[in-house]
């Protein structure tokens, strides 16, 4: 919409006076970072799991970057060059459009009473913590009801409630892919599966320190593992993988399409070698965890 972006059409206004899609995403990147880590030290605000306890995370996290940080898109926002911004329609390039207009509240409202009703996912064993806040990140996307800044404010908002909750979630360790592919499957196919299986890893102390140790050696390679699907092997699902190599107790293997780290205890004896194909059936973690 022409109220939200420069002249361009595609660089949102902003407060840092960038006029580009590249100098705006250096000030921006740099200023949540920033916000973030106030939120990390206890220093965000505290709400009720609700649309207003949403927005104010999002004008927290964005208010150095927009004048609209904090509101939904579907509201019509006077900017101080005297243009209105909304968007009460979105979708992604060719995808399913989002939530739109004023179901955006009425969506938030419901998502809020879920939570309620459900104490906040609180009590909840850690497996089945994973399995309902995976579908909350999944309705919450299918909401998307800010502008710009819906991933960061989710995944804040998620940690947030994990924490409430008695739970961990380790986002750093999710890959943009990773996490593109998870919210493409749930709201362009209607398949939360990924997603339930990333929110299972990531909640999973044992899991999360062996990828966070293997996403190490992939940058000390210098190796962007960012734009690739990176995961640790799902306990219970079999996969065919080319070893790459093994180092101690863990491995690395890829598909196709994925980079995928498991235990070598899991690998057949005796081990095979680097570049062969192997399928393998990962045993459960510490049953502690679950």
């Amino acid at each position: 919409m022409p109220g939200y972006t420069l002249p361009d059409g595609v660089t949102l206004k902003n407060k840092f006076g960038a006029n580009n899609l590249d100098e705006l995403a250096q000030f921006e990147t740099e200023a949540v970072r920033r916000r973030l880590v106030e939120i990390e030290l206890g220093g965000g605000p505290s709400g009720q799991f609700d649309a207003v306890h949403l927005k104010t995370i999002h004008r927290h996290l964005f208010q150095d970057a927009y004048e609209w940080a904090g509101h939904t898109r579907d509201e019509r926002f006077g900017l101080s060059d005297g243009t209105v911004a909304t968007e009460p329609i979105m979708r992604k390039v060719e995808g399913q459009p989002f939530v739109t207009g004023q179901a955006i509240l009425t969506a938030l409202e419901e998502l809020a009473t879920r939570l309620r009703e459900s104490k906040y996912l609180r009590g909840f064993p850690r497996t089945v913590f994973a399995k309902e806040a995976a579908d909350i990140m999944v309705s919450l996307n299918a909401i998307h009801p800010f502008r710009e800044g819906n991933g960061r404010t989710q995944r804040t908002f998620m940690r947030e409630l994990a924490k409430n909750a008695g739970h961990a979630l380790d986002f750093s360790i999710v890959s943009s892919e990773r996490m593109t592919q998870a919210s493409i499957s749930a709201h362009e196919h209607g398949d939360p599966s990924m997603m339930r299986r990333m929110f299972d890893e990531i909640s999973d102390p044992e899991r999360s320190l062996l990828l966070r140790k293997s996403i190490a050696v992939l940058e000390r390679l210098n190796f962007n593992w960012n734009d690739r699907y990176v995961a640790t092997l799902t306990p219970g699902y079999a996969v065919e993988l080319v070893l790459a190599g093994i180092a101690g107790d863990q491995f690395m293997g890829r598909t196709q399409t994925d980079i995928l780290f498991g235990r070598s205890a899991d690998l057949p004896v005796p081990h095979p070698k680097s570049g062969e194909t192997v399928t393998i059936m990962p045993t459960p973690y510490s049953p502690s965890n679950e």
